[in-house]
């Protein structure tokens, strides 16, 4: 019985380590970033380097409590799942197998930024003029926008396969994660018809209404969570 209570309050501290991930590096972050020291739209890695601040690397700094967190909620829906249906024991743990895909994809981006791109602008030199195209996030067409795309695509695989644990528990958590699926699948394939469209006012719009999104999910699935812990502790 006090295991499977640890495993409640893996989940409860998974998603509230995500939300907080969630709204740091989401609206927090963005708004600080663009009130103290915006960068314009990408022009040319020179223009990038000059206009470089550490602060804008904020969000990625906060972005690895998000990753932790999914990581975290993943694999505590895994080992609290104790009913007799084989197929959603399994769907969990492909789930956690996705998620881990996610966080290895999208950690890779924010070490690019807060190290490899920070030191590349820090330092910059013309020479490096292709490699700051190529990583920094400020540039739609760099490779780490593409990764970043794809990395949230796997995770929307993952809350799909996460989503039969709430089945007969909890209809707007499975509901909500189902959506989250069709809508990063939805982003995946805008990104392969042209990356640049993450940069526009659409991009940008589909990016908050995914902030709300998951910051929802992660709520109610934190109450959800720590509700059935007290019901077993009781």
């Amino acid at each position: 019985m006090e295991q499977k209570t640890n495993f409640k309050k893996l989940i409860s501290l998974g998603a509230l380590t995500a939300l907080t991930g969630y709204i740091l590096s989401g609206p927090v972050a963005f708004i600080l970033v663009n009130i103290i020291h915006p960068q314009p739209a990408w022009i040319s890695a020179e223009v990038f380097a000059k206009n470089y601040s550490t602060l804008q690397d904020l969000p990625f700094y906060f972005g690895f409590l998000l990753v932790g967190g999914m990581l975290m909620l993943a694999a505590g829906l895994y080992l609290d799942y104790t009913r007799e249906d084989i197929k959603i024991k399994f769907h969990l743990l492909v789930s956690l197998c996705w998620t881990i895909v996610f966080s290895a994809l999208i950690s890779f981006n924010y070490i690019c930024q807060t190290t490899f791109v920070h030191n590349l602008a820090l330092r910059y030199n013309k020479e490096y003029d292709s490699s700051i195209a190529a990583f920094s996030m400020s540039n739609p067409l760099s490779f780490c926008w593409a990764n970043e795309m794809w990395g949230y695509g796997f995770l929307g695989i993952a809350t799909l396969l996460m989503s039969g644990y709430y089945s007969g528990k909890n209809k707007t958590i499975r509901f909500l994660l189902i959506t989250n699926c069709f809508m990063s699948l939805l982003s995946v394939g805008l990104t392969i018809a042209n990356i640049n469209w993450v940069m526009t006012t659409g991009g940008l719009t589909c990016y908050f209404a995914w902030n709300v999104l998951m910051i929802l999910l992660m709520v109610l699935i934190e109450r959800q969570a720590r509700k059935e812990n007290i019901i077993i502790a009781g």
